[in-house]
């Protein structure tokens, strides 16, 4: 399901991972909570890789070699939901656990100083029973993949968003530019009025190229990566 992809080159600071076949890098994780908790308690239950179309994330464009000018359209999890199964289903009809529904591209190893990643948001119609980010991520594979560094911005504030990070002090850690969705997993009848968010990633006019980022095989080993 997930690809391993060998590369080496360049790290676009437009937050904008330039670099060949990264536009087929996108890749999704799951981390589920029982209801109550949300992304900010303690009731985590477990994280593991979810294929996108599971995860209900579409590349709606993709262009080879760079995620410039990919859009995604993004919804939440139906996958999940099973009337007949309380772990997932409330039993009227509503889902029973709280999701967080994670895309993106990552780097093996940061040899960067600071990163953007802007884009725009070409739709919002999500519900406001869920909540849409775009982030920028830095988990350390030798601390447990902990994450170090967590940089997120609401996707429902505009036509556009931006989000920058320091990465003085991250180097040789995992770089993760992406978005997640957060809510209860959803009954797929209710599908049409949950919405959904359509972005796109885009350059910034200040972008520059960042040699020596050396992607030496770009991973999407995202089955360690555990919640911090």
């Amino acid at each position: 399901m997930l690809k391993k992809l060998s590369l080496v080159g360049l790290l676009s600071v437009a937050g904008l991972l330039s670099n060949s076949a990264l536009a087929e890098g996108w890749v999704g994780y799951l981390n589920c909570f029982n209801t109550g908790s949300g992304i900010s308690g303690s009731d985590y239950i477990f994280g593991s890789s979810w294929g996108l179309s599971d995860l209900k994330t579409t590349v709606l464009t993709s262009n080879t070699g760079t995620i410039v000018g990919d859009q995604l359209r993004l919804e939440p999890n139906y996958n999940t939901y099973n009337s007949t199964d309380a772990f997932w289903s409330n039993g009227s009809g509503g889902g029973n656990k709280f999701l967080e529904l994670n895309t993106f591209v990552e780097t093996a190893s940061i040899s960067t100083a600071s990163v953007s990643f802007s884009g725009t948001i070409d739709s919002y119609t999500l519900s406001n029973d869920f909540t849409a980010i775009a982030f920028i991520k830095v988990l350390d594979p030798n601390n447990g993949y902990s994450l170090d560094l967590f940089k997120p911005v609401n996707l429902n504030t505009g036509a556009q968003f931006s989000v920058n990070a320091d990465l003085s002090g991250q180097a040789g850690k995992i770089l993760q530019l992406g978005y997640a969705v957060y809510g209860i997993n959803a009954n797929p009848a209710n599908a049409v009025a949950n919405g959904s968010v359509v972005v796109t990633a885009v350059p910034e006019p200040s972008s520059f190229a960042l040699i020596g980022a050396a992607i030496a095989g770009l991973f999407a080993v995202t089955s360690r990566r555990r919640r911090a």
